[in-house]
């Protein structure tokens, strides 16, 4: 416990009040940011479908808006509290409570689902230490998600199973079937998610070894985890990526196929990238899901990813040669990010190979690729068409 404490005496939590008294104590958490979202209900009838954990349960929602937000989300969000309460009063039975914080008015430098889910996750540590538990469960979703019924069982399940994992990734599947969908809206998740899998596969298929899909409503993780982590950072967009991709360089983890989760498929402009953005775009005639990284771009990074240890024997100028043997667009790009320079300063500090290894993925992790795909991309080569790309 002493870690989650240290953890939580360093925050400051002046932006947000409860609006709710914990229940039961807890050591499962379902964290949920809301932001000017009318069908949160839907998502809390989901979680009541589900099947009772053996843990005691709470649901944290964080209602939350932003400095100057428009009156329209800041009057839903006052809906949204309502509507949860009336909920709440007819729903005294269930298996878990559900609590209510209200974050009205964050700086707008920070506001976002970045932080909203900061604030729900550092509540739960807060009451995990207040409830004198030394670690506990947090699972993080989004207030227009669905998931199976077999959603909470089988999260706490996996934990119990391999307490040796710190974060779990969940599967997911956008509900592209639903009839009721906009057949061009139905195109474009089909395209996104396409994009989405396409990239992962792809990203393990070139070597790197921690090629996960991050998804900010379909991952669990344990508490002790994300407090030694740093807890979820306060980015208006991507806070799943930076996050899950911080967590996988802590030690091991898993992925859970046994149940899922249906993130909405529908227009939004909460956040600048991400599916809401992506099909925003799409509507309105843009033509970036016709396309996604080519092949060949995640080709040209396995000389240099598939079997890191064998730089670790180079000499500096081996190692320069070797670079020199890159395709052009990455030697540049390992030029103009000193990338060279870094290895030879990662091998001084390494006391033997497997330690090198190890840390030759903080050095080339899943920003660093993004950002070589990105440049590549900009500078030599085509994006591919979702359409004739190998799926892999």
């Amino acid at each position: 416990m002493d870690i989650l404490k240290r953890y939580i005496d360093q925050q400051k939590g002046e932006y947000f009040r409860r609006l709710d008294q914990p229940g039961n104590p807890a050591s499962i958490f379902v964290i949920i940011p809301c932001y000017n979202e009318p069908e949160i209900l839907i998502t809390l009838n989901s979680l009541a479908d589900c099947y009772p954990t053996d843990s005691n349960l709470s649901v944290i929602v964080v209602i939350n808006d932003a400095e100057g937000a428009p009156e329209v989300a800041v009057s839903q969000n006052i809906r949204t509290i309502n509507s949860i309460s009336d909920w709440q009063s007819q729903h005294q039975d269930l298996f878990f409570d559900v609590q209510k914080i209200y974050a009205p008015s964050l700086p707008k430098k920070w506001a976002g689902v970045g932080w909203a889910r900061k604030i729900g996750m550092d509540e739960a540590i807060n009451q995990l230490v207040e409830n004198k538990c030394s670690d506990g469960i947090i699972i993080s979703l989004d207030a227009d998600s669905l998931i199976l019924p077999n959603y909470l069982q089988v999260v706490e399940t996996a934990f119990h199973k391999s307490p040796q994992f710190g974060f779990f990734t969940i599967h997911f599947e956008h509900p592209f079937e639903d009839q009721k969908l906009n057949p061009a809206i139905r195109e474009g998740i089909v395209r996104y998610e396409l994009h989405m899998r396409y990239y992962r596969n792809a990203m393990a298929w070139s070597g790197y070894p921690h090629a996960i899909h991050t998804v900010g409503s379909s991952f669990a993780l344990k508490a002790s985890a994300y407090v030694k982590s740093g807890g979820m950072n306060r980015r208006k967009a991507g806070e799943d990526f930076y996050f899950l991709h911080k967590l996988v360089l802590l030690g091991k983890y898993g992925n859970i196929n046994s149940t899922a989760v249906f993130p909405a498929s529908r227009v939004s402009d909460r956040v600048p990238f991400g599916t809401g953005a992506a099909l925003k775009k799409w509507m309105a005639g843009g033509s970036e899901l016709n396309y996604t990284y080519s092949l060949e771009a995640f080709g040209h990074l396995k000389p240099l990813l598939a079997s890191p240890y064998k730089f670790w024997d180079m000499t500096s100028a081996e190692l320069s040669m070797g670079f020199e043997q890159l395709h052009p667009s990455l030697c540049t790009f390992c030029e103009n990010s000193n990338t060279l320079a870094e290895i030879v300063e990662l091998k001084k500090n390494c006391s033997n190979a497997e330690v090198f290894e190890k840390r030759f993925f903080h050095l080339f992790n899943a920003f660093w690729i993004l950002k070589y795909l990105n440049f590549a991309h900009e500078k030599l080569l085509n994006r591919a068409s979702l359409r004739t790309e190998p799926i892999l």
